[in-house]
């Protein structure tokens, strides 16, 4: 899972509280940067300056005049979707990262559409299974049910072999394409896990989900057909609440549980030929 350390640019350009403005517009000039965190006396982090701020007021007064107190600031191991929800809710530019009350780094709303562009797969516009997965975690951290469908082509390799990969692109499209349009309503997320493995969770229960997957299959297959590139899909699906899945430290290896036991069974499916199989 991407962290804001992962992103976050090191080491930050600061000002010191009793900077002059002036030398606050001189450096952010001389950088190219539109904003600097403030250090105070003990060097921790006391302000923010920005040049919306250095145009507001004279330049012969000190930074702790110009500055916004109350910074908005993140954990340097807040997830980059987190950090990118708060830049939105705040309607901020930039966030200062801290290691416990030290100043660490700076992240730019830039820096976080640039990374997380990289986790929309480019042929479906899924999202990548990294994404996915924080939301798996978010899910579990709020208490709710999470459940995780699992589909797998079949036989997808000698689709490629015997028609070429275009041929197996435009497959991958349509399935894509599928789960985009039925899963709008906002209980079910999709992404492309790997190759020709896809994955949606989910909050609903284990068995109203195994029922949307067989739906989901049934137009995949007709769809495929129809535009003369026939396939067929397997799924699998896991869920349920999980003991102690609130607790941070847990988060990741229950998701983890939850898409491998999900990832077998859409391969018992495939073994008995059925088009979903629920895990124990």
């Amino acid at each position: 899972m991407l962290k804001v350390f992962d992103v976050m640019s090191s080491p930050v350009i600061t000002a010191d509280v009793l900077d002059s403005v002036s030398k606050a517009a001189l450096i952010m000039e001389k950088n190219k940067i539109g904003g600097l965190p403030v250090l105070d006396e003990r060097k921790q982090l006391c302000g923010i300056i920005t040049s919306r701020d250095v145009r507001c007021v004279h330049h012969n007064r000190i930074v702790a005049d110009a500055m916004s107190k109350n910074v908005v600031h993140v954990n340097k191991y807040t997830t980059l979707w987190d950090a990118k929800s708060i830049l939105e809710e705040k309607k901020l530019e930039r966030l200062p990262v801290l290691d416990g009350c030290k100043l660490v780094g700076i992240i730019t709303r830039t820096d976080i559409l640039v990374k997380i562009g990289r986790h929309t797969d480019p042929l479906t516009g899924l999202m990548t299974g990294s994404y996915i997965r924080y939301l798996a975690e978010n899910i579990l951290k709020a208490g709710n049910e999470l459940t995780v469908i699992f589909f797998d082509l079949n036989g997808f390799g000698l689709i490629n072999k015997k028609h070429g990969h275009v041929y197996g692109d435009r497959c991958l499209k349509i399935v894509g394409q599928i789960l985009t349009e039925n899963t709008s309503g906002g209980l079910y997320f999709p992404g492309r896990y790997a190759g020709d493995e896809f994955i949606v969770v989910t909050t609903e229960k284990k068995d109203d989900a195994g029922l949307w997957a067989n739906e989901i299959i049934k137009k995949i297959v007709n769809i495929t057909k129809k535009n003369g590139m026939p396939v067929n899909i397997a799924a699998g699906v896991a869920g349920g609440r999980r003991k102690n899945a609130r607790m941070e430290i847990h988060l990741s290896a229950t998701v983890d549980d939850l898409i491998n036991s999900a990832s077998l069974a859409s391969t018992l499916s495939k073994q008995y030929c059925v088009p979903v199989t629920f895990s124990n």
